[in-house]
């Protein structure tokens, strides 16, 4: 009969049933984590830009304008009302960086400008003065060069999927 002190001792069997053990183990864990060769794809590198969003393509047209050019910038705004002191942007799509939303009148004074991100949403902006009277005004977007601050000359106007400005023309009604 074996005594207590007998069980301590490596036996040969022993050994071989923990290493069946540790292969069976090993086998079961690699045919969990292994795909076929089909599935694996290879690249040659892959290079990470040091911001998050897509680098903007500029654009100069005939007269030497420079545009940035976001084929998802879009900038959506509804006629709206109110006693002349902001205005509401209901919604506003980008993915190339920040931007300046600007509103202009139509004899193209700059009456406000906010700084955007690509999930800013609504965006209230207070004119520089009050409007007097109710007109039809638009809203235009400007890619940020850099510095946070809407320089006209700096920052570019932004062309969107078909090529086009990104703007939004609607109507402000003061009083109503």
């Amino acid at each position: 009969m074996l005594g207590v002190s007998n069980l301590s001792v490596n036996h040969p069997s022993r050994n071989l049933i923990r290493a069946v053990a540790i292969l069976a183990f090993a086998l079961v864990i690699s045919g969990c984590t292994s795909l076929p060769q089909s599935e694996f794809k290879s690249f040659d590198s892959i290079v990470l830009l040091e911001g998050s969003e897509p680098t903007p393509t500029k654009t100069v047209d005939s007269s030497g304008q420079q545009y940035a050019t976001d084929p998802t910038a879009e900038v959506e705004i509804d006629d709206q009302s109110g006693d002349g002191t902001f205005i509401t942007i209901d919604e506003i799509e980008l993915t190339r960086g920040n931007a300046f939303l600007v509103v202009y009148n139509l004899s193209g004074i700059v009456l406000a400008e906010a700084f955007v991100t690509p999930q800013s949403q609504p965006v209230t902006l207070m004119l520089d003065a009050p409007l007097s009277g109710s007109q039809q005004l638009q809203a235009t977007l400007y890619l940020d060069n850099g510095d946070g601050v809407f320089e006209l000359d700096l920052d570019l106007p932004i062309l969107g999927e078909e090529g086009e400005l990104v703007h939004e023309s609607f109507w402000y009604s003061v009083g109503i």
